[in-house]
């Protein structure tokens, strides 16, 4: 996504919406986050966040739901995006708009996971030692989510937190094989149709030796239908965690 253009049209939205006082009335949180439930067009995610913006820009006092999507956004735009720097700056952007909505609702699970999740790929793009506090930060997000809505995201707190314990390296001093098998066990658990749950679940019976069970889970991806983008994706990197077992 060209942020340069994503400004233009943000001020363009920002002229319609204050010289139209009803504008408004058909902006609608709940339609915008059904909207980015099913959305996998980076073009379409960004017309979401412009609304958001707009939305946003007109309240004296925002909304933290409005806040809450709107890092939301952010991070799938940061997702998407292939340029390093561009990445950097929308997952930071997800954060402070993430922070803004808890200063609103502290304890609002949305932002907490939003912010969570921009933080892990803040860490993946910085690398290293100066990755842990922002990995450390994440999982408390991570554990806070999960215990306030579970379910959200499919298990998505139960996911990412799992897979972060399964993959960190013994000098970070935060990874646990066997209680990342656990979270895994337990994103499956709640939703068991999400293809990535089921990966990332057979990759923790890798690393823990359970090859059998592995194979099991690999093997539900590999018959199961591809319904987005993203599971034609969770089946590729299926393919080639069986190749390796």
């Amino acid at each position: 996504m060209n942020l340069k253009t994503t400004t233009a049209a943000f001020f363009l939205l920002a002229l319609f919406v204050f010289g139209h006082g009803t504008a408004f009335a058909a902006f609608s949180v709940k339609d915008t986050a059904a909207a980015l439930d099913r959305e996998e067009n980076p073009s379409r995610v960004a017309d979401q966040a412009i609304r958001l913006e707009a939305y946003i820009a007109g309240q004296q006092n925002p909304p933290a739901d409005a806040l809450s999507q709107l890092a939301r956004a952010y991070y799938l735009l940061g997702e998407a995006n292939k340029d390093k720097k561009k990445r950097a700056v929308l997952f930071d952007k997800s954060v402070n708009t993430a922070d803004r909505a808890l200063k609103a609702a502290p304890g609002d699970y949305i932002a907490t996971y939003w912010r969570a999740m921009s933080l892990l790929q803040k860490a993946d793009l910085t690398g290293g030692f100066a990755a842990l506090g922002f990995v450390k930060d994440a999982l408390k997000n991570l554990e806070a989510v999960s215990k306030k809505d579970p379910a959200y995201d499919s298990a998505g707190a139960f996911r990412s937190w799992g897979k972060v314990l399964i993959e960190a390296p013994g000098w970070a001093f935060i990874g646990d094989k066997k209680k990342g098998l656990e979270l895994l066990l337990k994103a499956k658990k709640i939703a068991p149709g999400l293809l990535v749950n089921r990966l990332y679940l057979a990759q923790a019976y890798k690393v823990n030796g359970m090859r059998g069970e592995a194979v099991k889970e690999l093997e539900y991806i590999s018959a199961a239908p591809a319904k987005t983008k993203d599971d034609l994706e969770t089946k590729e990197e299926a393919r080639k965690l069986q190749k390796s077992l």
